[in-house]
C-alpha cells in the first residue's frame, strides 16, 4: 500500500524535549491552506484512477495535526466526497496525535473519513513531554488522559508509541508496566529516541542501550504475551521467527523507495517527514506534479540502489537482512551522509536477537534471500 503523509501543520502545542519540530527553524507556512488541501485530494483521486489496483493510506501528521481545528477536517471530508467519490473506498486514513485537543467533534469527523483507530505517543516520566520551555508534564498528562477517555468512549481503538530516552534506561520495568497497563490489549510500540542535533543530547541513547532496554523487558512480555499481545517490536520478531511473516515498519522494510510521499503545509512534496526536514529528496509540489510523476522521480533510485549495494557490502551474509534491510535510509544519511550504508541501529537489532530473543525463546531468526525462515538442519 502506498503512503501519503500529510503535514496538516508543523506547529505544535507541546514542546517535547526530543522533538525535531521544536528544534528546527520553521520554513514556510505553519498550517496547510485549504487550496493545498483541495489539491491534495485532487491528486489522490487522480493517482487512484490511474492505478486501479492501488490502495492509498493517508497519514495525518504534524506538528500536532489537530491544531488546524475541526473546520479543517470538515473541509477534508467535503473534499474527499467531492473529488474522490469513485475512489474513496481505496483510501484509508490514520492520524498521529498527542490527543491533547481530541474532542467528540474530531471523533465524528474522523469516522466520516473512515478512521476507527488513532495513533498517539506518551511518556510518564516527568520533563519529557508537555508545553513550555520546561515541559509541563502535569498539564500534558491531564489533556492526554482527557483525550484518551473521549477516544475510548467514542469507540476508537488506539495505539501508542513510547520513545525510549536516557531517562527510561534507569527504570525499564516501570516503563513497561505503566505503558502496558495504560493499554491493556497491547498496541504499544517501543522505539529509540532519534537525536540529530545538539539540543537534547542528554536524552540520546546508543543502539546497545536500546537493545539492553528491550532485553530487560522482553522476558516479562514473553511470559505474559497472551495478556499483552500487541507489543512491538516483540510481536513482529516472534512472527518473523515462527512464521516467516515479514511484518515490518517502513524503516526496515526496504520497500519505501516507491511507496511514500510527504506533503508539507505549503504543498511541497518530499519522500518523508525527515527527508523534508533535511532538504533531501524533494519531488516538487502538488500543484506542479501528479503523485504518479513524483513516484517516478529519478531521485528515488538512490533508495532502490541501496537495496542492491548493502547485500553485497556491509550487510553481506547477515541473517537478519530480511527483517532489517540495513535500517532506515534516513538514519543512514544522518550517520554517513549517504544512503548506501547500514545504520547504527542495525546493531541494536542484532544484539537484541542474539543476546535476549533467541536465548529466551529458543526461536531462530534467520532468513533466506526471499525472507523465508531458515529452519535448523
Amino acid at each position: 500500500m502506498a503512503t501519503l503523509i500529510l503535514k496538516a501543520t508543523e506547529a505544535c502545542n507541546s514542546s517535547c524535549a526530543y522533538c525535531d519540530v521544536v528544534h528546527k527553524p520553521r520554513q514556510g507556512p505553519a498550517q496547510m491552506s485549504l487550496p493545498v488541501l483541495e489539491r491534495v485530494f485532487h491528486r489522490i483521486d487522480e493517482f487512484l484512477r490511474e492505478s486501479p489496483d492501488e490502495e492509498l493510506e493517508v497519514v495525518w501528521h504534524g506538528g500536532e495535526p489537530l491544531l488546524p481545528g475541526p473546520a479543517f477536517y470538515a473541509r477534508a471530508v467535503e473534499l474527499q466526497q467531492q473529488h474522490c467519490a469513485e475512489t474513496s473506498a481505496r483510501v484509508s486514513h490514520s492520524v498521529q496525535t498527542n490527543l491533547s485537543l481530541f474532542s467528540r467533534e474530531f471523533a465524528r469527523l474522523f469516522r466520516q473519513l473512515g478512521m476507527d483507530c488513532i495513533g498517539t505517543s506518551y511518556d510518564p516520566i516527568a520533563g519529557v513531554r508537555g508545553p513550555g520551555d520546561r515541559p509541563d508534564t502535569a498539564a500534558y498528562n491531564a489533556k492526554f488522559m482527557r483525550g484518551l477517555r473521549i477516544a475510548e468512549e467514542e469507540g476508537f481503538g488506539w495505539g501508542v508509541i513510547y520513545v525510549v530516552t536516557k531517562l527510561a534506561l534507569e527504570r525499564p520495568a516501570d516503563v513497561f508496566y505503566f505503558m502496558t497497563n495504560l493499554k491493556l490489549d497491547g498496541g504499544v510500540n517501543f522505539h529509540p529516541v532519534l537525536v540529530y542535533g545538539p539540543e537534547p543530547r542528554h536524552l540520546a541513547i546508543t543502539p546497545g542501550e536500546f537493545a539492553d532496554f528491550l532485553g530487560a523487558i522482553f522476558p516479562v512480555w514473553w511470559r505474559h504475551q497472551d495478556r499483552y499481545p500487541e507489543v512491538e517490536p516483540f510481536r513482529s520478531f516472534v512472527r518473523n521467527a515462527r512464521e516467516g511473516a515479514i511484518s515490518l515498519g517502513c524503516g526496515d522494510s526496504g520497500r519505501c523507495s516507491h511507496s511514500h510521499w510527504n506533503v508539507a503545509p505549503d504543498g511541497s512534496v518530499s519522500h518523508c517527514g525527515r527527508s523534508a526536514d533535511w532538504g533531501l529528496l524533494p519531488y516538487g509540489t502538488v500543484f506542479d506534479h501528479s503523485l504518479a510523476e513524483m513516484r517516478r522521480d529519478p531521485q528515488r533510485q538512490a533508495l532502490a540502489h541501496r537495496n542492491e549495494v548493502l547485500p553485497r557490502g556491509e550487510c553481506q551474509g547477515c541473517r537478519l537482512w530480511a527483517i532489517c534491510h540495513g535500517g532506515c535510509p534516513l538514519d543512514a544519511w544522518a550517520d554517513q551522509h549517504s544512503f548506501d550504508h547500514r545504520t547504527p541501529w542495525c546493531q541494536a537489532k542484532k544484539k537484541f536477537v542474539e543476546e535476549y530473543f533467541e536465548p529466551i525463546t529458543g526461536l531462530r531468526c534467520e532468513f533466506d534471500a526471499e525472507g523465508r525462515t531458515v529452519q535448523p538442519a
